[in-house]
């Protein structure tokens, strides 16, 4: 299927309010299956792990302290997710070390705000730019320019759908990842 021109059958949007995402969603997708690799390119303690459904692991981040969850798994053939249900995490470029694509999005819908101007990609180690980047273009030709916040939000995760071959829908929702805790001070700081 091309995916270049394909749509969701449901509104991202719609999906992300009515799962509690909607008003702070901090997605990455990884081009690998392998969990607990990117579990360990997070920094996150290996034995944290908790197999669970999306409801526990935000009981679960009620007291998660100052540790960040992220709720990782299978998101499609050749790629997986991360989403941080407590705490804040930002990816770094060492993250995609080694050959990796990974794909970042976040938004605080609360507060109208999209992080960095929308999807960040990283390959190889190295920062790749924003949703114009080489190769992604194909992708966003005929998405219409957005004329608020929630059609913003709509076309990211249309354009995430995309690339990695799949949109949310509720099957999405419903299969359960594993919660892993990176530690406060895992990574350093970043002073701006």
């Amino acid at each position: 299927m091309d995916m270049t021109r394909a749509l969701p059958t449901e509104s991202q949007w719609d999906l992300l309010d009515e799962y509690d995402l909607n008003a702070c969603f901090d997605a990455t997708w990884i081009d690998t299956e392998d969990v607990e690799e990117i579990a360990g390119r997070f920094r996150a303690d290996p034995g944290s792990g908790i197999p669970c459904d999306l409801k526990t692991a935000f009981r679960l981040a009620d007291d998660c302290g100052q540790d960040t969850l992220v709720w990782i798994g299978t998101h499609s053939p050749g790629w997986s997710v991360a989403i941080t249900v407590g705490g804040a995490f930002t990816v770094r470029e060492e993250t995609s070390a080694r050959g990796r694509l990974i794909i970042t999005y976040w938004h605080m819908a609360e507060l109208g705000e999209i992080n960095d101007e929308g999807m960040i990609y990283y390959q190889d180690g190295e920062f790749m730019g924003t949703v114009g980047v080489e190769g992604f273009r194909e992708y966003v030709h005929d998405l219409d320019a957005f004329a608020n916040f929630q059609e913003e939000v709509e076309n990211y995760l249309i354009l995430a759908g995309r690339v990695t071959g799949r949109f949310l829908d509720r099957d999405w929702f419903a299969v359960p990842r594993v919660l892993y805790r990176i530690p406060n001070g895992a990574w350093p700081r970043i002073l701006r």
